[in-house]
């Protein structure tokens, strides 16, 4: 009898239990995209790291090399009429410092008037000094040497040489070229002006007063 009780529980429990096993098989080989979602992780891949590319500093002025501080340029003019004045005047600079430019240049005039039956051509050299005393404006002290026509007591027609000392400031423009670094709109004061006369008095200056103008691209 207790062996009967026995088989008939064993039985019964089997029933019972028997739907929660099918239903866990179910789970199991149910397909993936059925089963319960699940949060997972996915694995990131590493950030890569980007290399901060820093400018390049400028090169230090004591480091720069010979022709990145070499200027050329000059200025020019030209005026036609009644009175004919053609300059030109090529230039070359070199930068001893960041603030300070030395240089010299050669110049070539041709004079002529009309009016007065000039007819004249002047020629000579300079050099010159520019330092920087703020970004746009520079002081220039330059030396300049031209050879002129002259009358004396004895030759009329004659040539000499005269000396002009000028000192004054330059507004300048960036231009960023290569060699043309700025234009420079220049004034200059001529303080041996009054001394440079020939035999009879006249003035024998090429630029007519002790102020020189200039439009100088250096």
């Amino acid at each position: 009898m207790k062996s009967k009780i026995l088989l008939l529980c064993t039985v019964l429990f089997s029933i019972i239990i028997s739907p929660a096993l099918m239903a866990q098989d179910d789970e199991y080989y149910r397909p993936d995209s059925l089963r319960k979602e699940k949060t997972e992780e996915v694995e990131k891949p590493p950030v890569e790291q980007r290399e901060l590319i820093e400018k390049k500093p400028l090169a230090e002025f004591k480091d720069r090399p010979f022709v990145d501080r070499v200027r050329l340029g000059g200025s020019f003019g030209l005026s036609l009429g009644t009175v004919t004045n053609i300059n030109l005047s090529p230039m070359a600079g070199y930068e001893l410092t960041e603030k300070l430019v030395g240089g010299v240049g050669v110049t070539g005039m041709y004079y002529k008037s009309r009016y007065f039956g000039f007819n004249e051509f002047y020629y000579g050299g300079r050099g010159f000094l520019m330092y920087s005393i703020f970004p746009m404006v520079n002081v220039i002290a330059e030396l300049e040497g031209m050879n002129v026509e002259v009358d004396t007591f004895t030759k009329y027609d004659t040539r000499k040489w005269i000396a002009s000392p000028m000192l004054g400031a330059s507004y300048s423009q960036p231009l960023g070229a290569r060699f043309i670094k700025a234009v420079h709109f220049t004034a200059l004061f001529n303080f041996n002006y009054n001394n440079q006369l020939d035999d009879y008095g006249n003035n024998i200056s090429p630029y007519g007063s002790p102020f020189v103008f200039r439009i100088t691209f250096l």
